[in-house]
């Protein structure tokens, strides 16, 4: 569980808010995997009749996490052909803090007037029960496009001199606790921590950082030994001498990195995906709901779009509409909320 510090920066938060390319996952759980794209539904096509609601100023949408972190490039890219499909500018702002409860207690208790978006993850979802101090929960968003579902890249530091997952359980069980494994609590970083663990009974020493990007440097600069990190953080520091990729945690390999094996290829039964999305905090109208519903489906539906998600290693997963993209997200949160709570509580 997290600590008090997190507690206090989440009420100052509240207190101010008060103020003022792979193939498709195809199965379930989200700490594991994540669930078919069938079981929302296909992009719809663009509605015929312009949404009552236009905006005529540029909108705002928070990420949770740092820039260069997988959240921060994927916003950044669905924000891009946002533009493409919309008269007005989408302005990435990066409010991080608390592993992302920061950004998502900002998200959740915004004016939901349209000029404020979220990027969202599904791992977001059980921070109500893993984390205290939160009060958001899968009712305070209006999910709208649920874009990708993607596998992260285990990476060790050189000196650590392992090159596989087998090599860094059987490391990890000569020295247990004193490997240490970076990034946000409850999170892409550490759910795949908390699953080689509980598949393979080894523990791992603790390191908190402030999304991906960060946690991946402290492994390159030799100040912590593993992260887990999405192929997009990997890819902007492969060629970094300091830095070795030892395992994915997907079911298949990840197309762009197809040298570097699955976990379970390697013999650890454990796995992890995680899906990403725009929310609105809830409460918007209609008119503003369809808005976004009609210029996210074109984006999900853009040619253009689909290669360079796939070009930046992110998985695509078309669900448009906000219908389809609640139904989505709330089957899987029930699929895998039992899971998720296991996996936290035996650390």
């Amino acid at each position: 569980m997290k600590t008090k510090i997190l507690t206090l920066a989440l009420a100052t938060v509240m207190a101010i808010g008060m103020v003022g390319c792979g193939s498709k996952p195809s199965s379930t759980p989200a700490s594991s995997a994540a669930p078919a794209a069938s079981s929302g539904s296909e992009a719809p096509a663009p509605a015929d009749n312009a949404s009552a609601w236009k905006p005529t100023k540029p909108i705002t949408v928070i990420c949770p996490y740092g820039a260069g972190g997988g959240q921060d490039v994927a916003a950044r890219l669905f924000a891009k052909y946002a533009e493409k499909y919309s008269d007005v500018k989408f302005v990435i702002e990066n409010k991080t803090g608390g592993s992302g409860t920061i950004g998502n207690t900002a998200i959740a208790m915004a004016k939901p007037d349209g000029y404020t978006l979220g990027m969202f993850h599904n791992l977001s979802l059980y921070d109500q029960y893993l984390v205290e101090g939160v009060t958001y929960t899968q009712d305070s968003f209006t999910q709208l496009a649920i874009f990708c579902a993607d596998s992260t890249v285990i990476v060790a530091n050189k000196n650590l001199n392992v090159s596989s997952i087998a090599e860094l359980v059987e490391l990890a069980k000569q020295k247990p606790g004193e490997i240490t494994w970076g990034g946000p609590e409850f999170s892409s970083q550490t759910y795949p921590r908390m699953n080689v663990e509980n598949a393979t009974g080894v523990t791992f020493g603790k390191m908190i950082f402030d999304g991906g990007a960060n946690a991946l440097a402290a492994v390159a600069g030799g100040n912590c030994n593993v992260t887990s990190v999405f192929p997009s953080e990997y890819f902007a520091m492969a060629d970094n001498p300091d830095i070795v990729a030892i395992a994915t945690t997907g079911e298949e390999r990840i197309d762009a990195a197809k040298d570097v094996g699955t976990m379970k290829e390697q013999g650890v039964d454990a796995k992890f995906y995680q899906w990403r999305s725009f929310v609105l905090p809830a409460g918007a109208s209609d008119d503003i709901i369809a808005y976004y519903d009609d210029v996210f489906a074109k984006v999900i539906a853009d040619p253009d779009f689909q290669k360079d998600l796939a070009a930046g290693g992110f998985n695509l997963l078309e669900i448009a509409g906000h219908e389809a993209a609640t139904k989505y997200m709330l089957e899987d949160f029930e699929a895998n909320k039992e899971s998720i709570m296991s996996a936290a509580k035996a650390q």
